[in-house]
């Protein structure tokens, strides 16, 4: 579907990855993570189009139909939710305003029999083509995606202006998987997300047939949909197959080896420049110093996993106050059947 050959992409004058390769096949579910930072919403931006790599190709698949949802910088205005939703449907609207312009030329009384013959046999292909596209259950459909994304139907015909950031990705999310897409590129998808829609969400991308390559915070949730981890890390591109789960256990083992050499390293950079800096001066050994100046020059630095840099900040333990701000006192919640919490109390 899409081939990836030798690409680069820098920001800031860093490389995000250099020199990559990669295949997203049909069918596949694939999660893709790395650091803060490391390039993966610029990645779907590539696969889009959106941004150009330094260097390398990128080969598309011809006709493929890419449906991508970014994390931010979402906006619709202007038509009813109902009809937004509706728009990303192009083929199938471009379909029945034809069928709308063939039948009204049809119902003219000076066509001539040559045109009329060729204009029903325009609309039967329209109708064969619209079959295929299963158009006459769209609004079923839009109705079923859009309430599964926690819409009540009665705000269906409001203006999508009037919908806040929240809803709005809900929007561009349920006009994503309205359209029939080879390939669904979701970049945190469950952020605005209330339980009852996650759930939807996660039955409705079990059951997709196409590709998917999905960013998310949420362990869970890419547990459920994704048998594939692709991740970046230090420049470069690491495949897993298996679920999140999977990838953690290995990148946790990773890193301990990580750690581990980059310490080693640390001590034996440490210890050769204690020697170098006792010896460079004296005659006896400076050319010893001088090649072991050389063979610091040349070490190839072992970095530490990003994670691995914390802060550490400690502050002093308050005084016990005495006043009461809230106290809960065996609280319990549910919506429907789904328990949120229950017997819980606490207090501030």
């Amino acid at each position: 579907m899409i081939n990836l050959s030798n690409v680069s992409l820098q920001f800031g004058g860093r490389y995000l990855f250099k020199n990559v390769n990669y295949r997203i096949n049909a069918g596949n579910k694939i999660s893709l993570v790395g650091v803060n930072g490391a390039g993966k919403s610029s990645f779907l931006k590539l696969l889009i189009g959106e941004l150009l790599p330094e260097s390398g190709k990128i080969i598309r698949q011809k006709g493929i139909n890419i449906g991508y949802l970014p994390q931010d910088n979402i906006i619709h205005i202007g038509k009813t939710l109902f009809e937004e939703a509706k728009s990303s449907l192009n083929t199938i609207i471009n379909l029945e305003q034809k069928e709308f312009e063939i039948t009204n030329k049809l119902s003219q009384n000076n066509i001539h029999e040559e045109e009329q013959n060729d204009l029903i046999n325009q609309l039967g292909e329209i109708h064969h083509r619209l079959e295929e596209l299963d158009s006459y259950s769209t609004e079923s459909k839009i109705e079923k995606i859009l309430t599964g994304l926690g819409f009540e139907k009665n705000n269906f015909f409001r203006l999508t202006d009037e919908f806040s950031g929240g809803w709005q990705m809900r929007i561009a999310l349920s006009k994503i998987l309205i359209s029939q897409n080879d390939l669904l590129l979701l970049d945190e998808p469950t952020n605005h997300l209330d339980i009852d829609s996650l759930k939807w969400l996660l039955d409705f991308l079990k059951d997709y047939k196409g590709a998917l390559l999905v960013v998310s915070h949420d362990k869970h949730f890419v547990n459920q949909v994704t048998n594939k981890t692709l991740e970046i890390y230090n420049g470069g591109f690491n495949t897993f197959n298996g679920d999140y789960d999977a990838y953690l256990k290995f990148k946790k083992e990773r890193d301990i080896q990580t750690a581990n050499l980059y310490e080693q390293q640390q001590n034996k950079i440490n210890e050769t420049k204690r020697f170098i800096e006792k010896y460079r001066y004296k005659a006896t050994k400076a050319k010893q110093a001088q090649s072991r100046i050389k063979k610091l020059e040349k070490i190839n630095l072992i970095e530490l996993p990003d994670n691995k840099t914390k802060i550490n900040i400690k502050f002093p333990e308050s005084p016990q106050s005495g006043k009461v701000n809230i106290e809960l006192i065996s609280i319990s919640k549910s919506f429907g059947e789904k328990v949120v919490f229950d017997n819980i109390s606490f207090r501030v």
